[in-house]
C-alpha cells in the first residue's frame, strides 16, 4: 500500500513538472508564431530596412543572422537573441527576401571610402545626418552620409572604392557636382558626390577593385558645371539598392562604422 502510494506520488509530482516545463515552451510556440505570421516581406517595411542599424562590432557576413534579427525587432522591439521557435515558424520566402537584400549591400564592402592620412594627420569625421532635411532644389531629404575633412582642403583626401565593381556613371550634376556611381558585384550602388577631381584615366565601364582611388575629396556642386566652394569639403557618401525594382537608398552611418573598424 505505501509503494503504491508513493508511486503515485512520484507520478504526481513527475506530471507536475512536466506541466512546468512544458506550458511555457508551448506558450513561446504559439506568441512565436503569432510574431511569425505577421512578418511581413521586406517590400512592406521598406522603412525599417533602409535604416540599416548595423551592430557595427560585428562581423555581419551572416545574412540570414541579419535579417531574422531585422525581422524579429520588427515585431518584439528587441534585436538579439531570436528564439529559434521564431525562426522555425517564419515564412521561408519572406526570410529569403530580407537575407537577399542584406547580402546585395554588405557582399562587396571591404573598404573605408575615403583614405587614410598617414602623413599629417589630418581626418574625416562624420555624423548620422541621413535622411535629416536639405533646402537646396527643394525640400528633400539627405540620402547619404557626409564624412568631413579636417583641414577643408580640396584635393587632399583620396577617394577609393569600397568594394569590386565597375564605374557605371561619372560627371556633373548640380546637387553632387562632380559625382561617380559604382555598381557592386551583387548589385549595391556606390554613389560618391562633391569630388574635387577624378583619377586621372578613369572612365564609365572600367572595372575597379576595393581600395581603388576614384578621385579626390572636394567642394563641388550646387550650381553650374565647375561651382565650388559653396560647402566645405566633404565626401557625401551614398547606398542604392533595388527591391522589388524600385532603387531606394540605406542609411551607410552604420556601414561606415563597421568599415573603420
Amino acid at each position: 500500500m505505501r509503494r503504491e502510494r508513493k508511486r503515485k506520488k512520484g507520478r504526481t509530482w513527475f506530471v507536475l513538472a512536466l506541466c512546468v516545463l512544458l506550458i511555457p515552451m508551448e506558450t513561446r510556440w504559439v506568441l512565436t508564431g503569432v510574431m511569425a505570421a505577421d512578418a511581413v516581406p521586406i517590400e512592406e517595411a521598406m522603412e525599417s530596412f533602409r535604416a540599416f542599424e548595423l551592430p557595427v562590432e560585428e562581423e555581419n557576413t551572416n545574412y540570414r543572422k541579419l535579417a531574422l534579427q531585422q525581422i524579429y525587432s520588427i515585431q518584439s522591439k528587441k534585436y538579439q537573441r531570436v528564439p529559434c521557435f521564431f525562426t522555425w515558424q517564419l515564412n521561408p520566402d519572406i526570410l529569403s527576401g530580407w537575407e537577399d537584400a542584406y547580402a546585395t549591400v554588405l557582399s562587396d564592402l571591404s573598404c573605408f571610402p575615403v583614405g587614410y592620412d598617414g602623413i599629417n594627420g589630418e581626418t574625416v569625421s562624420y555624423e548620422n545626418s541621413w535622411n535629416m532635411v536639405r533646402n537646396y532644389g527643394g525640400n528633400r531629404r539627405h540620402e547619404g552620409v557626409d564624412l568631413m575633412t579636417s583641414n577643408n582642403e580640396p584635393g587632399y583626401f583620396p577617394a577609393v572604392s569600397v568594394c569590386d565593381g565597375i564605374v557605371e556613371k561619372m560627371g556633373w550634376l548640380e546637387l553632387g557636382g562632380y559625382r561617380l556611381g559604382i555598381r557592386s558585384t551583387h548589385g549595391a550602388y556606390l554613389y560618391y558626390a562633391h569630388l574635387d577631381s577624378y583619377r586621372q584615366g578613369l572612365a564609365v565601364g572600367d572595372v575597379v577593385k576595393a581600395g581603388d582611388l576614384l578621385g579626390y575629396l572636394g567642394n563641388t556642386g550646387y550650381g553650374e558645371e565647375g561651382t565650388k566652394g559653396k560647402f566645405d569639403v566633404h565626401l557625401h557618401f551614398g547606398i542604392y539598392v533595388d527591391i522589388g525594382g524600385k532603387e531606394i537608398s540605406i542609411n551607410p552611418y552604420y556601414i561606415l562604422k563597421w568599415l573603420e573598424q
